[in-house]
């Protein structure tokens, strides 16, 4: 009886020891989302880089894009499958099979790195000699039987990868400017010229508009005294060579201003759509110039945000049940947003 009595008591006190670990299935969802957002930055840049070298000779710079890109897009499903792993780890309480599972997700996510082109101020040998790293790092993880051990080690592989997609995040946003820049110069060499000159004669004419409306009302003035003030603001020319009365200089000059403003209302009238396809594609471009860098530092931002999250549960006995993950899903939303704003068409009234 008392044998049965001490280990119960011995069982109750081992089940009230183990903490229950925390639930991570939101951050495991919101890294599918982070997963699914940067890799539709990637398609976005991927759009504007086709429309823009498909029937040029530089065509070439689609596949080099891709190509570059593969491996990131291969990283960023790994990483959601390892905070899958993570999760279910957790849920099933630091179960041996999960564990296992996680530590080869881990494996999988720093392998990816073996593959990732040279970028802005990282050659590829570095790239090779960080790969090997993280790849032993990761398979020192696996061997933990402990999740919070796991995670210490792991922590290294993920801060690394999480620089690494940011660095080609950065070098695709490099790419996308490039193009939208060439765009807008395309744009400005096709049309600037022409819109150049609509907006000086809509200048001309609007500037002309009070002298116009000054000869009407001197026209129709019937005390001198009002003709008098009228005729200051009417540039007439007083030529004493050729004297004229003021009623005749006055209709002179209307007959000269109706000639520059006729004219000019005829060009704007030729080339208002120029004009328009002008003015609403630049305005477009720059737009998208101004959301793809937005969404440069959001998707940045998130990804550091990722990184610091799976840090803060590198003491995950610690962390307990209250574990947040509030700041994660604010990086998130901000990345879908603009993606939705930069998939509307662009209206310039909301400008």
């Amino acid at each position: 009886m008392m044998n049965r009595l001490i280990a119960g008591l011995l069982c109750l006190y081992l089940l009230s020891s183990c903490a229950a670990l925390p639930d991570l299935s939101g951050y495991a969802q919101q890294t599918r989302e982070l997963s699914a957002a940067v890799n539709k930055s990637y398609t976005q840049t991927e759009t504007d880089v086709t429309q823009r070298y498909i029937k040029t000779n530089r065509r070439y710079i689609i596949d080099t894009l891709r190509n570059a890109w593969q491996p990131t897009q291969q990283a960023l499903a790994a990483m959601a499958a390892y905070a899958d792993a993570l999760a279910k780890c957790t849920a099933s309480n630091n179960d041996p099979k999960a564990l296992n599972q996680l530590g080869t997700q881990l494996t999988r996510l720093a392998t990816t790195a073996r593959s990732f082109a040279p970028v802005q101020g990282r050659a590829a040998s570095e790239i090779a000699t960080l790969a090997t790293f993280l790849i032993k790092q990761a398979q020192l993880a696996a061997t933990r039987r402990k999740l919070g051990l796991l995670l210490d080690d792991s922590d290294v592989v993920i801060q690394r990868m999480a620089v690494l997609i940011q660095e080609n995040l950065t070098d695709l946003q490099r790419v996308h400017r490039v193009v939208l820049e060439d765009n807008l110069d395309d744009l400005f060499v096709k049309y600037a010229k022409t819109a150049r000159q609509y907006e000086e004669r809509l200048k001309i004419n609007e500037s002309l508009m009070p002298e116009m409306l000054a000869i009407a009302e001197y026209k129709q003035a019937k005390l001198q005294a009002r003709k008098a003030n009228l005729l200051q603001e009417i540039n007439i020319d007083r030529n004493p060579a050729q004297p004229a009365s003021e009623e005749e200089l006055v209709k002179r000059r209307e007959a000269d201003i109706l000639q520059v403003y006729n004219a000019n209302q005829e060009f704007l009238k030729n080339n208002e759509s120029i004009y328009k396809e002008y003015t609403q594609g630049s305005a477009a471009i720059n737009a998208q110039l101004v959301q793809s860098e937005m969404l440069h530092r959001n998707t940045v931002a998130a990804l550091q945000v990722w990184a610091q999250t799976h840090a803060s549960l590198k003491k995950i006995d610690a962390v307990g049940k209250s574990f947040s993950f509030a700041e994660f899903v604010t990086a998130v939303q901000n990345i879908q947003q603009i993606h939705q704003a930069y998939e509307r068409p662009f209206n310039p009234s909301r400008r």
